[in-house]
């Protein structure tokens, strides 16, 4: 079965606009939580109590629509697609890679995840999948990642494990080697790989997973063409009976568990026989307690070879990364309800990031703020402080880092320190945006005879 070479041509999703997203969901989200709603008691029944009620759940709802949504008015996160030049030693030819960073990285003291898409020629499946991932790490589905995007030379050879065996493990020594490497030496990458392939594509990073667990975390494949049926669609592939095997000899593996997202359409001719191999990967994974993957598999009804993506891109991408997600439930349970400490709440997201991925994923910037403003307006200094010291040590050239220092530090009636961090705070800000608190801090200083 041949599939049809891909197009050079495409349409670029954009997200919607900040500004509309963010009123949305503010105006929103108290006709979901009725106990927002205001009631005539609040006011009536004392005007002092009355009123700091009113502030108290206009408060809450200010700061869960802060979390929920991001925490600045530019919601691109991903920066300009750069073109890089490899060189493949083995195959003895130079290699096209396409670089979209994020756009904090040579300003934040963190690492980032990698996510790498094969058939990054195709201009509409890499403009796709590069908005998907500035869009989910916008709205905190997914971390914010390094993505690269590599551009096939010939990628039934490269590509097409099943029939070009020895020209496909070499282009995958060159993905784990020279491709790993260059991003590992020239970026700065927490190690965490992610594969994303679509068709061809999708059956070389099943067989990327099973040949280097040990490298490649996690992969998602999207009617990836795991088998060529004959007329009565039996089965014959290479790389299902990889996977059996695998799944038979790790059955009680000790190494972290991958993570592996794959998806068929049942429309059109070259799906209706793809998903007979994605049923028969399905099978292996539901057939027994393996402990070596984490899978979801995903049969799209009514979608073609072509428009399976559209879902996969980010059905994958959030499945791979639900572990490090914040769920709004939780959130609320914080900012809401009080139910939770927010310190032990990021402390145990983050053993739980260690734990699932053994890597140093940041915790969203916008959940870190929010808690630290939330525990500062509850008085409960100690716990914004250790919260806010974190944040410095992530982002030390973020103006809003040493402004909330500078606000615990007037909270503990330390003045100077607070100075020091408003100015700190101005030093990476617009002229005058501290002038206000630093006049007013320096002229309570004056008058105790404060340095």
């Amino acid at each position: 079965m041949d599939i049809s070479e891909r197009s050079k041509e495409g349409l670029q999703l954009m997200p919607s606009s900040r500004a509309t997203y963010r009123s949305s969901h503010l105006n929103g989200i108290s006709s979901h939580l009725p106990f927002l709603k205001l009631q005539k008691t609040d006011i009536y029944s004392s005007p002092t109590i009355g009123l700091r009620k009113i502030m108290k759940k206009i408060y809450l709802v200010i700061a869960l629509a802060s979390l929920l949504a991001p925490a600045t008015a530019q919601q691109v996160k991903l920066d300009e697609k750069a073109t890089v030049t490899i060189h493949s030693s083995k195959e003895n030819l130079d290699r096209t890679i396409y670089v979209q960073l994020p756009k904090n990285h040579g300003n934040e003291n963190k690492s980032y995840p990698v996510i790498i898409l094969f058939d990054a020629q195709d201009r509409s499946l890499f403009n796709l999948t590069s908005s998907v991932i500035d869009r989910l790490s916008w709205t905190n589905d997914i971390p914010e990642a390094i993505f690269v995007g590599v551009v096939q030379n010939n990628r039934s050879r490269e590509l097409n494990f099943e029939q070009s065996e020895q020209t496909s493990s070499i282009f995958l020594d060159f993905v784990k080697n020279e491709l790993l490497g260059y991003i590992g030496k020239n970026y700065k990458s927490n190690g965490y790989t992610t594969l994303i392939g679509h068709s061809l594509g999708g059956q070389f990073v099943t067989n990327a997973i099973l040949s280097y667990p040990d490298v490649f975390n996690s992969a998602i494949s999207i009617s990836g063409a795991m088998n060529y049926p004959n007329k009565r669609n039996i089965v014959a592939s290479k790389v299902i009976e990889k996977a059996a095997s695998f799944l038979s000899e790790r059955a009680s593996s000790n190494l972290r568990r991958q993570k592996y997202y794959f998806s068929s359409g049942d429309d059109g001719f070259q799906d209706s026989g793809f998903k007979f191999g994605a049923l028969k990967m399905d099978s292996l994974f539901s057939s027994g307690q393996q402990k070596s993957m984490d899978w979801k598999f995903e049969l799209l009804q009514g979608y073609n070879h072509m428009t399976t993506p559209l879902l996969s891109i980010p059905a994958g991408l959030t499945f791979v990364y639900r572990d490090w997600h914040i769920p709004e439930s939780q959130a609320m349970d914080v900012l809401l309800y009080h139910k939770q400490n927010p310190v032990s709440v990021l402390r145990d997201k983050q053993f739980q990031i260690a734990k699932s991925y053994g890597a140093a994923i940041a915790l969203p910037k916008s959940a870190l703020f929010q808690f630290a403003e939330y525990s500062l307006s509850r008085e409960k200094i100690t716990d914004a402080e250790i919260q806010a010291k974190s944040i410095l040590e992530k982002y030390p050239n973020d103006e809003e880092s040493y402004s909330l220092m500078a606000s615990i530090c007037i909270k503990k009636g330390d003045t100077v320190n607070a100075i020091k961090n408003y100015e700190k705070a101005q030093a990476k800000s617009a002229p005058g945006k501290y002038h206000q608190q630093l006049k007013s801090l320096k002229k309570q200083n004056a008058v105790t005879g404060m340095p």
